[in-house]
């Protein structure tokens, strides 16, 4: 392969080498000062070398990781290593830019047999790809850039192109069978919809629509959804919503629970519109972010909540020590999150920073995981002010509750800052992350918890061992399960625990939004999402009305979608439209 195709790119290896190179550069400054007499702190010293110490195992086990038989002695031997390990990146990189751009498009043929057997021949090309870029040692592609693969590959010649040809079919022969089945007109690339299942790399089952890891950023994308034969079935719109109650109004103790239903009804197909499925940044579309707390840079202060929640349930415990049950307002603290499961990885209960410890009242009990109907026991035989925790279903049935005594005492756990993944990774589990990994996460997950706990699971699978580092080939496994996961994760979504469960108008607004934020702004997101609602031609999916309300603050609370920092405003008001990048708009998808 020319040089010039691999371009030189950075590794995980080479930002350890950095960091060490500069506590190396703060070592000797501090050494000279030292040889000139001047007085330095005994203890800022030693703990500069002991930083120095570990980055210097850091290095060596980040190498390790890539290349178990390395061997150095030198400066420049290292730095010569390093060079080599970043190559070897981007040549894996390219293998895996090939996969995504393969996964990303479809074959046309006029007979629907022989298309879905050039469709099985690309997923299998596209597992080998993956397969291949897993391994300590493997074969080069050959070839132009990859946006130009596919054209050149099928511009091959036995006669003029005889060493490409046989380098293709010895070392990636999956990719070479589905490349000598297919005409360069029978190729359509991702700007066309598709429907694909790939081969999830080292088992014989077929995924749908899994994720591809791509060379931006190390990122993750599905391929499109639908195509003009396979069309996405979209979630069927429920009208006869309750009438929504928010946290201002007074409701009463609940006598009856609000369970979220299986979805057990057929699904209305619809075709995807380009509009959807090919999604541009809007004006003002970079401003959905998430809004969390503000996150500051001391881990004493660190909470999962917004200060405004952690303030109100504070008072709320201070008055019920004074005032008797029958009379509070507040009958029971809820914290609420889609991130749940396994219990030692739930922020909501994590000892150090959970809701229990930023409470920091001794009185309160341990905080209980509980259904609805479960936390309507704990509330009626309770005397104190308890402390519950759930999911969903939980937040649903106290966003539902009708007259009387009010649930203001509701904490959610919405998006992660990207702050707040680099300490929850890096400082509560001490994991060496690279700053690129940090960003690979954020841009994966958006800070949805749903799905940063679905990453956190892959990283740390126990809880009590989290690893001291990931190298770059753990870190593509762990990006490629994370993809695969995600169908799984809506299918939970749709039709699993109450905990998780969403509701068919509920799937049903994601979606809306989704659709809505190609063309919103801030200020024109609700009205796109109501009024004008029919300029999209989705007939299928009513416009939202002040009957969703509950629906989308139950989204909001979730982490689902973002929301705006205005005091005062509704759900619907508070809408952001998605981020061009969002991954919420990749998960949609899937639903």
């Amino acid at each position: 392969m020319n040089a010039e195709v691999i371009k030189s790119e950075r590794s995980i290896v080479s930002d350890t080498l950095q960091c060490l190179t500069d506590q190396a550069k703060l070592c000797r400054e501090k050494i000279d000062l030292l040889e000139a007499g001047q007085q330095l702190s005994r203890s800022e010293v030693v703990g500069d070398l002991s930083k120095l110490l570990d980055l210097c195992q850091n290095l060596r086990d980040a190498i390790a990781s890539e290349d178990s038989t390395a061997t150095w002695k030198t400066k420049a031997e290292v730095h010569s290593l390093v060079t080599r390990l970043d190559q070897t990146a981007a040549k894996r990189r390219r293998n895996l830019d090939l996969a995504q751009l393969l996964a990303s498009g479809t074959v046309l043929h006029r007979r629907e047999r022989t298309r879905q057997e050039r469709l099985a021949q690309r997923d299998a090309a596209v597992a080998e790809l993956i397969e291949m870029s897993s391994l300590p040692a493997f074969p080069h592609l050959p070839g132009p850039v990859v946006e130009e693969w596919i054209k050149w590959a099928l511009s091959l010649e036995d006669g003029s192109n005889a060493p490409d040809l046989l380098h293709l079919k010895s070392n990636f022969p999956r990719l070479d069978d589905f490349i000598c089945q297919m005409e360069i007109e029978q190729w359509q690339d991702e700007g066309s919809l598709s429907s694909i299942d790939v081969l999830q790399p080292g088992t014989a089952v077929v995924e749908k629509t899994p994720l591809i890891a791509t060379a931006d950023a190390n990122a993750v994308f599905p391929p499109a959804a639908s195509d003009p034969v396979a069309q996405m079935a979209l979630g069927e719109v429920i009208s006869e919503e309750a009438p929504p109650v928010h946290r201002e109004q007074a409701v009463s103790s609940p006598e009856s629970t609000d369970v979220a239903e299986p979805s057990t009804q057929s699904e209305a197909p619809s075709p995807l519109s380009p509009t959807e499925e090919l999604p541009v940044a809007s004006e003002g579309g970079e401003q959905g972010v998430a809004v969390g707390t503000p996150l500051s840079d001391d881990p004493e202060t660190l909470s999962f909540f917004s200060e405004h929640e952690i303030e109100a349930f504070t008072q709320s415990l201070a008055e019920a020590k004074s005032i008797l049950k029958a009379q509070r307002k507040v009958r029971a603290l809820l914290a609420v999150s889609h991130w749940l499961l396994p219990r030692d990885q739930n922020p909501v209960l994590h000892s150090e920073y959970g809701i229990r410890a930023q409470l920091n009242d001794p009185s309160i009990p341990e905080v209980v995981v509980a259904s609805p109907e479960e936390a309507t026991r704990i509330i009626d035989s309770a005397e104190g002010l308890p402390l519950v925790a759930g999911g969903a279903d939980l937040l649903r049935w106290a966003l539902t509750q009708h007259a009387g005594h009010a649930y203001k005492g509701i904490a959610a756990l919405r998006r992660f800052s990207i702050e707040r993944l680099k300490h929850w990774f890096s400082q509560l589990y001490k994991i060496q992350l690279a700053d690129q990994q940090i960003q690979d996460i954020y841009m994966l997950t958006s800070g949805i918890p749903l799905l940063v706990g679905e990453m956190h699971r892959l990283i740390i699978p126990q809880n009590d061992e989290p690893p001291a580092w990931l190298g770059h080939a753990r870190w593509i496994e762990i990006k490629t399960s994370y993809g695969f996961r995600l169908a799984a994760l809506a299918q939970e979504i749709r039709d699993g625990a109450p905990a998780l469960r969403l509701r068919r108008r509920e799937i049903a607004v994601l979606k809306m939004v989704n659709i809505a934020s190609n063309d919103s702004t801030p200020e024109t997101i609700a009205a796109n999402l109501s009024e004008s609602w029919h300029k999209y031609n989705r007939p299928e999916l009513d416009p939202l009305s002040v009957a969703d309300e509950t629906s989308v603050e139950l989204l909001q609370d979730l982490g689902l979608l973002p929301m705006g920092k205005e005091p005062g405003l509704s759900p619907i008001k508070a809408l952001l439209p998605l981020a061009s990048n969002d991954a919420l708009r990749q998960f949609v998808r899937y639903l």
